[in-house]
């Protein structure tokens, strides 16, 4: 009798659990609708100032089919893209776009997305190339029609953010999810010693650094560090845009390989990269993560200030972190799902089931 009502207690518990998980994506995508909704219908009204000033067809560089091609056309150096830039909204639907954000990210999350693009303004002061450097030039695209019914997307993304969310009634992806930052520490004026990123960096430095020799030995994968992220689409054609699912596999220690401190470090780190996200998004993806069978590796100087990678991989999650540019002062950060980014595998269960 004990027996069952213990097993009762613990289903009961699971279910609760699950319940729990299921409101919190559900707010996350009724926010997400109330805000998108407003901007899609503002921008689908036409007309307006900006339209009648500059000649910009805003309904058409903003409101995409969900099949767009340009929806996993991900970018996140300063180039033309696919969207409709802050400086051509009104104040109401840069008020709404912002919500939008703050529907997904957490605060984390957010406050890291605005830091990165309040960033440009440093590199507008700097930039001797002729290129554009504004907080305006990020973009909002969104694909389909932003629905609690219905599968649709969208993209905010500019200069060293990328974020693409797809949203179903059955859920919410977030991959693939940029962020970058450049300078990786301001070196002057009254931002002196600023980093976006200097907790997950030095989390892991911290991690790599604590390594005995057998576990280095295997963490540290190569001298030199590469160039730039494995799974960026930059320079390739678009044949290529997907190949690091093929060529990208798990190297370095396996977690499960790690004394309990430092599988506290890969945890720590792990919160830093889902962390970005609301809570309902960090549930779902904890609870499909096998975290022991991830694989943590470094290449290049484990000296701050030097140039350096590292990735945290499993079968699905990959976790890159490339910090090379100038002198190693300039981050490419991206967290990608092989099976899942831009929602493949959500998607593809929602056709399932509605079809």
């Amino acid at each position: 009798m004990r027996t069952r009502i213990a097993i009762l207690v613990a289903a009961f518990g699971l279910v609760s659990v699950a319940s729990a998980q299921d409101a919190e994506t559900s707010n996350i995508r009724e926010s997400m609708v109330a805000a998108a909704s407003e901007v899609y219908q503002s921008v689908s009204r036409g007309g307006g100032f900006v339209s009648n000033m500059f000649g910009v067809d805003r309904a058409k560089e903003m409101l995409l089919p969900l099949d767009d091609a340009q929806r996993e056309n991900w970018q996140f150096w300063p180039t033309a893209r696919v969207g409709l830039p802050l400086e051509y909204m009104n104040a109401a639907e840069r008020r709404s776009t912002h919500d939008l954000l703050a529907s997904t990210l957490s605060s984390q999350g957010y406050l890291k997305a605005v830091h990165i693009m309040q960033l440009e303004q440093i590199l507008d002061m700097l930039d001797e190339g002729g290129l554009p450097r504004s907080v305006d030039h990020y973009v909002l695209a969104i694909f389909g029609e932003p629905s609690l019914t219905g599968a649709w997307a969208w993209r905010f993304e500019g200069h060293h953010v990328s974020l693409s969310v797809a949203v179903t009634p059955g859920g919410v992806v977030v991959t693939p999810s940029f962020f970058g930052s450049n300078p990786a520490q301001v070196q002057s004026g009254p931002l002196a010693g600023f980093r976006v990123h200097g907790q997950i960096e030095n989390l892991a430095r911290g991690l790599v650094t604590s390594l005995n020799g057998r576990q280095q030995a295997q963490a540290i994968v190569a001298d030199s560090p590469p160039s730039e992220i494995a799974s960026a689409n930059i320079n390739k054609p678009q044949s290529e845009w997907n190949s690091w699912r093929d060529t990208l596999e798990p190297v370095g220690v396996e977690v499960d390989d790690l004394n309990e401190v430092q599988q506290h470090w890969v945890n720590l780190i792990l919160d830093e990269v889902i962390g970005n996200y609301q809570m309902g998004v960090q549930q779902a993806v904890r609870e499909a993560l096998d975290v022991g069978s991830l694989k943590f590796a470094w290449m290049g100087s484990i000296e701050r200030g030097d140039p350096h990678y590292f990735r945290l991989q499993g079968a699905d999650f990959v976790y890159e972190y490339d910090n090379v540019q100038n002198g190693g002062n300039h981050v490419h950060a991206v967290w990608r799902s092989k099976s899942g980014d831009f929602g493949a595998d959500l998607l593809a269960r929602h056709y399932a089931e509605a079809h």
